[in-house]
């Protein structure tokens, strides 16, 4: 295992949900945590040099579905054997991640080596990914993907708009929020996107103008285990605090804006820009035919999300200036 001050090389699996989002994601996660190091990207398949052997920073990835740190690549499966056989020598027993043939062949090249396979609790868990007309291997780094069961429809207060957890936690990571940080979300509804971003180790601060919606959104982050404030306010009065801004503006609950959410979405970004310091960054969806019009920030990046079937929205990451 490397040692602090001492690169790390990670190899990951980006989600293939959409084209730019998964690696924007990464590097921005990067960016927040101070992780000092560079991050390249080949198709699907990304890799991320760490200046740290704390990869807790991966834990947070929405739009990750695998990671390891780096073994070795090679158009050759004996060659790639030689160096996991290397990296993994010392190991009681090990396991192959990886298509069928691919872990039938790598597994045996180690067997042949004298290695012991264990499907069930190995000491060395090898992902291979083959791709590029390359396999790239490493050492399974895991960690957990539970989006699933923190669908709106599972927590104490349901409604009908929230955000799936998974777009919720990559709006509060392109914001590269560190942990410890306080997150606001203006516009905070349930609390999709204050759930991620309390379950990710920031402060959590949110407010809604509707007083159902703030107390569920109270009753949500307890379901979780979560100390946040919340509070009945507009979005345009609040004083408050924080180091970054996610949030889902209203679009007057319809497929496009009306004349009265075009001007709230112009007088927010003007209050956002008094929120926030100069550096920090606000992450928002708005309707996909809507320009972002404010003096305060610069546009970093935008991300053209499908929500559903018949509706697309943009995400707009903007910094502070």
């Amino acid at each position: 295992m490397a040692g602090h001050n001492q690169y790390v090389k990670y190899v990951l699996k980006l989600s293939g949900e959409h084209p730019t989002l998964p690696f924007a994601e990464l590097k921005a996660v990067m960016e927040g945590e101070c992780k000092v190091g560079e991050a390249s990207c080949r198709g699907r398949v990304a890799f991320a040099d760490v200046e740290s052997d704390d990869h807790s920073f991966i834990s947070r990835l929405a739009y990750t579905l695998k990671a390891a740190e780096y073994i070795g690549e090679s158009g050759s499966l004996g060659e790639l054997a030689e160096g996991v056989y290397e990296r993994i020598s010392d190991a009681a027993s090990f396991r192959i991640t990886s298509s069928g043939e691919t872990q039938r062949r790598l597994g045996k090249l180690l067997c042949d080596m004298g290695l012991n396979v264990n499907l069930k609790s190995p000491e060395a868990d090898i992902w291979v990914d083959e791709s590029g007309g390359a396999y790239t291997a490493g050492l399974t780094v895991g960690f957990e993907r539970s989006y699933g069961r923190r669908r709106p429809q599972y927590r104490p207060y349901f409604h009908p708009t929230s955000m799936h957890p998974k777009l919720a936690r990559a709006l509060v990571n392109l914001t590269r929020v560190r942990v410890g940080d306080v997150v606001l979300d203006p516009f905070c509804g349930t609390g999709g996107i204050l759930i991620e971003a309390g379950l990710m180790g920031m402060g959590v601060v949110g407010g809604d103008i509707d007083e159902r919606m703030a107390d569920g959104c109270r009753q949500n982050l307890r379901e979780y285990g979560i100390e946040g404030r919340v509070v009945t306010v507009n979005a345009l009065d609040m004083v408050v605090e924080a180091d970054a801004i996610a949030t889902d503006p209203p679009y007057g609950r319809s497929s496009r804006p009306s004349e009265d959410t075009r001007g709230l979405y112009r007088k927010f970004l003007s209050k956002a820009a008094g929120i926030l310091k100069r550096g920090d960054y606000m992450s928002l969806m708005l309707p996909s035919d809507r320009d972002v019009e404010c003096d305060g920030f610069t546009v970093e990046s935008t991300f053209d999300v499908r929500v559903h079937k018949s509706l697309t929205r943009r995400v707009w990451v903007l910094k502070a200036v």
